[in-house]
């Protein structure tokens, strides 16, 4: 599950393949007529264009350490736009406007359908006014007609699969906690079922091998008795059973408490991406169902807020015990934290955790991103 998240973050975004494909095929149509409309001086320019479009259409389509995405798609757009007007105004040309329906599919995924279309507008008021100044166009109104209906169709399609990702990711999220719950019912099912035999172990059978022990002794006491074999080996038959009996419940016993290991990976397991790094102690054990289920619920909102508001390439989710306290923790290398309210989700993992007698941090994590820290005590009072 670790590598296929991998191999999906290595995935291109079809909106920039199809990007892509559309910028070769404008400077495939454009390369005959750089020369006939410009010169050699005017080829030179209108590469340097296609260069600053291509350019900004792959800062879209990468991430950018430490740099916010707002401002990344804004550099992008920027680029993208100054380009392609650039372009239009260089010479008329039937292929340059097709960079406009890249830039309408690109404003499509980063902005609101409200945005979005305001963006759109504007966008075309421009491409109006280079046709009438620089192409000589008598009806401008028609061209950019013609054109819009594809932009619109591009856009369309860009706001759906944007519909559709979060559909998904909502229910990968919702899946994950489902999937958590059951393991945790599982989990504290099978804690339920150890505790229950441990005790049976120790109370009913051996303090009846106990018994029998002692009634050995008493008829060991004869001379003629303790000198017999028969004797001697059920003696040291239930000496030895008695000595299992007690090991087989200190297993039972050192492995008391609830394992929420696999509840954290179900649910980063939820998270296409950014990279998901999990660090788990071996003894760390929960003593209750309720503590338990804090953990994971705390983990899975420090996981969400790192994914949805971060930004980050990388979140690192740990879980230890440092004496008498249990230690979760989530820290990620994305956007720097900057003072806002505080949200729901954390207010209410806050009051659960308080709840239970623990502390909930938040500061800057040592790679420069977000940081959670949750501590409980370890045991109950």
């Amino acid at each position: 599950m670790r590598s296929a998240r991998f191999l999906s973050g290595l995935a291109p975004n079809p909106v920039s393949v199809a990007g892509y494909l559309a910028w070769a095929t404008v400077a495939v149509g454009l390369a005959p007529d750089w020369t006939r409309l410009g010169g050699t001086a005017g080829a030179a320019v209108a590469a340097i264009c296609m260069v600053c479009f291509i350019v900004g259409l792959g800062i879209r389509a990468t991430a950018v350490a430490q740099q916010p995405k707002a401002a990344r798609n804004t550099i992008a757009l920027s680029l993208m736009i100054a380009s392609a007007l650039a372009l239009l105004a260089f010479g008329a040309s039937n292929f340059t406007p097709i960079l406009l329906i890249v830039i309408a599919a690109v404003i499509g995924a980063v902005y609101r359908p409200r945005m979005a279309v305001l963006g759109l507008v504007l966008l075309h008021l421009a491409f109006a006014a280079i046709l009438v100044t620089r192409w000589r166009v008598t009806n401008p109104v028609f061209v950019v007609f013609i054109y819009g209906l594809f932009e619109a169709f591009a856009v369309l399609t860009t706001l759906e699969r944007a519909r559709a990702e979060e559909v998904s990711c909502q229910l990968r999220e919702v899946n994950a906690q489902l999937l958590a719950t059951r393991e945790l019912l599982a989990e504290s099912a099978r804690d339920g079922e150890r505790l229950r035999v441990s005790r049976e172990l120790h109370d009913v059978a051996g303090h009846r091998l106990t018994a029998l022990a002692l009634n050995l002794e008493l008829l060991g006491q004869g001379a003629e008795v303790s000198q017999r074999r028969e004797w001697l080996v059920s003696r040291g038959l239930v000496t030895e059973l008695l000595a299992e009996l007690r090991s087989v419940v200190a297993s039972l016993r050192r492995h008391d408490g609830i394992d929420v290991r696999e509840a954290l990976r179900r649910i980063a397991d939820a998270f296409p991406a950014p990279r998901i790094h999990l660090r788990f102690d071996e003894c760390v054990r929960i003593d209750g169902a309720e503590k338990a289920d804090v953990i994971v619920r705390s983990g899975q909102e420090g996981l969400t807020n790192a994914v949805r508001h971060a930004h980050a390439r990388n979140i690192w989710l740990s879980l230890s015990r440092d004496g008498k306290a249990l230690q979760l923790e989530v820290c990620d290398d994305g956007t720097p934290p900057q003072a806002h309210a505080v949200g729901y989700g954390l207010r209410g993992m806050r009051e659960r955790v308080e709840l239970l007698g623990g502390t909930v941090q938040t500061d800057r994590a040592p790679e420069g991103g977000f940081r959670l820290r949750v501590t409980l005590p370890a045991s109950q009072p």
